[in-house]
């Protein structure tokens, strides 16, 4: 795995989540992400972002400027099942280590390679990060006037969504090897995982264009009302109301059930039609009462609710608190770690974290002596510089 920041070491964990042995190769100076702050101690080296991406994996430090250390580094590659690599287009061809040149020695080789842009195209050299991704696509939505300017979703969701669509294709390369013995070449990149998450507003952009009628507003999460947010009498709340039935439901549960069949709100479009009113009538309702109180009467009725939580509330929501999605593990380097585990059960029971994220080149020895380095070569290796770590 030649893997740095965060797309390509999510697919990398997910892999090593589910049973693989995960093998990073780092440079001498570590995965920049062990470097960004917040520190798990402290001190650099436990950077946060590191810790969310790598745990369950073994690190390996090798020089690729090093002769012998490319060398080194072929040789894994031609003995792994999948190769995974983040480097910018055309570096990889340059070290010998492209597709094409390990295809032609190893057949069965599964080889991902993750981008900002993708290997064709005007910008298929430009490198990018997960905010570039979110105003390229449109999600830092153009501010009306008098609006703040556009912001970033505060949560790097392309580079996880990129790092899962190459988990998939790998497994579907898998699968597919399995049955013929062919080896594949994956490719994900940023911008196409941006594009596909904004394939329902570019759907309703061009419903608006065929039918010339104006696009929904860029503040509207969805035509139906309610579905947004709503100021409880201590904190935010979400209240989503798809369909009719759940309209009817959610007037019930306010204790308002004639607003159900007001000629102005009974159906959905002519709630949209009369929104300013109807929030006018809404609004103040739910501000006179605490998300307790909501929480409660939604629930009983069958309404979709949700708080709108604060992190720190998140962390200790007794939902959360039960679905045992929140592990700690111990690490030699790092001590008591706490992090989120992987996000599928089976047989019902969440998957419980295996291993800590490594200390840089923890287990470089341990690697070349399994991939048949002999001890004299391992002596050589390190005292070339060709590796490091220990």
């Amino acid at each position: 795995m030649l893997f740095r920041s965060f797309a390509g070491p999510h697919c990398g964990q997910l892999l090593a989540d589910y049973g693989a042995d995960v093998i990073k190769i780092e440079p001498k100076k570590g995965d920049d992400s062990r470097h960004w702050a917040p520190f798990h101690t402290g001190q650099t080296g436990s950077g946060s972002l590191f810790l969310v991406v790598n745990r369950g994996k073994r690190s390996l430090v090798a020089d690729l400027k090093n002769p012998a250390g490319l060398a080194l580094v072929r040789r894994l590659a031609l003995q792994a099942d999948v190769v995974l690599q983040n480097f910018s287009a055309g570096v990889m061809d340059r070290l010998g280590l492209d597709y094409a040149s390990l295809k032609k020695d190893h057949p069965r080789l599964i080889y991902c390679t993750i981008s900002a842009f993708g290997e064709t195209g005007p910008m298929a050299h430009a490198r990018g990060y997960d905010p570039m991704m979110q105003a390229f696509s449109g999600m830092m939505r153009l501010p009306q006037e008098g609006e703040p300017p556009p912001s970033r979703i505060n949560i790097p969701l392309i580079d996880f969504t990129t790092g899962q669509n190459a988990f998939t294709g790998i497994l579907a390369a898998v699968l597919n090897r399995h049955s013929t013995g062919e080896g594949a070449h994956i490719e994900a990149c940023l911008a196409d995982s941006a594009l596909s998450l904004q394939a329902w507003g570019l759907q309703r952009l061009w419903a608006a264009q065929n039918t010339n009628t104006a696009p929904a507003s860029v503040q509207a999460v969805s035509d139906n009302v309610p579905y947004e947010s709503f100021m409880a009498q201590d904190g935010w709340i979400f209240i989503a109301c798809g369909n009719n039935k759940l309209w009817q439901q959610f007037c019930r549960a306010l204790g308002r059930p004639e607003l159900s069949d007001h000629p102005a709100y009974a159906a959905n479009a002519s709630r949209r039609a009369h929104y300013d009113e109807l929030m006018g009538q809404l609004r103040p309702l739910i501000a006179a009462q605490p998300r307790t109180h909501w929480e409660q009467a939604f629930l009983s009725a069958g309404v979709p609710f949700a708080r709108v939580n604060t992190l720190a509330e998140l962390a200790t929501d007794p939902q959360i608190e039960a679905s045992g999605m929140i592990q700690q593990y111990s690490s030699p380097e790092f001590g008591r770690v706490k992090s989120v585990a992987p996000a599928l059960r089976f047989n019902a029971t969440v998957s419980q974290i295996q291993a800590p994220a490594p200390a840089l080149g923890a287990h470089t020895r341990q690697i070349l002596s399994e991939f048949g380095c002999t001890q004299t070569e391992i002596e050589q290796l390190f005292a070339s510089g060709a590796v490091g770590g220990q």
